[in-house]
């Protein structure tokens, strides 16, 4: 009896959680930003609106910096046609678009609380420190959770800002959405995710 007890033991001391190699752990962060954009991503729940500008840029030879250079009443003359031509995609029924929204908040559960655990075993991810080939956006997995999760998240990301382990982009994004989305910070946000 004292065998089996001991060798009971042993077993579950030697039961420890195997942790990730960087590249596991990459490929779960772009797995999990790939769910995040899985019906957000859609063409038809975007706005085309940049999709053409870019393209009137390229058009006229234009690069990104040589458009900002421009003077504001010919950025705003692009504007204008780019607008012009984005409306004429047609829209999505509004009741689509939201049973699409319900099937991503769904998945929104998910990839909050698998970020987590994986924030809480391992501190907030540095993509570039792991050197992920896959491109993953943690700040927008929590920029897009559950308000169920907003107060674990902020006690985290707090946690993980002390450490020296989030960026203040990151940081300052995922306060944003987990305190309501208030515009008058939505400025500062766009610059920074932009």
């Amino acid at each position: 009896m004292k065998k089996i007890i001991v060798l009971f033991i042993i077993l579950i001391s030697c039961k420890t959680e195997k942790k990730m190699t960087n590249s596991e752990l990459c490929n779960e962060l772009s797995n999990l930003h790939l769910q995040d954009q899985y019906y957000r991503g859609l063409q038809e729940l975007e706005d085309p609106f940049f999709v053409v500008l870019d393209s009137l840029m390229g058009v006229n030879n234009l690069s990104h910096s040589e458009y900002a250079n421009l003077p504001e009443e010919k950025q705003l003359k692009f504007g204008k046609i780019a607008r012009k031509i984005a409306d004429t995609k047609p829209k999505i029924l509004p009741q689509a678009q939201d049973s699409l929204m319900n099937l991503q908040k769904e998945i929104d559960y998910k990839t909050t609380k698998s970020l987590l655990q994986i924030v809480n075993k391992y501190g907030y991810p540095n993509i570039t420190e792991l050197e992920c080939e896959n491109y993953a956006a943690p700040f927008l997995i929590f920029g897009h959770a559950p308000k169920k999760y907003w107060k674990e998240i902020d006690k985290l990301i707090e946690k993980e800002k002390k450490a020296g382990r989030i960026g203040q982009g990151d940081y300052k994004y995922i306060k944003w959405h987990i305190g309501g989305r208030k515009d008058d910070e939505t400025d500062q946000i766009q610059i920074q995710v932009n």
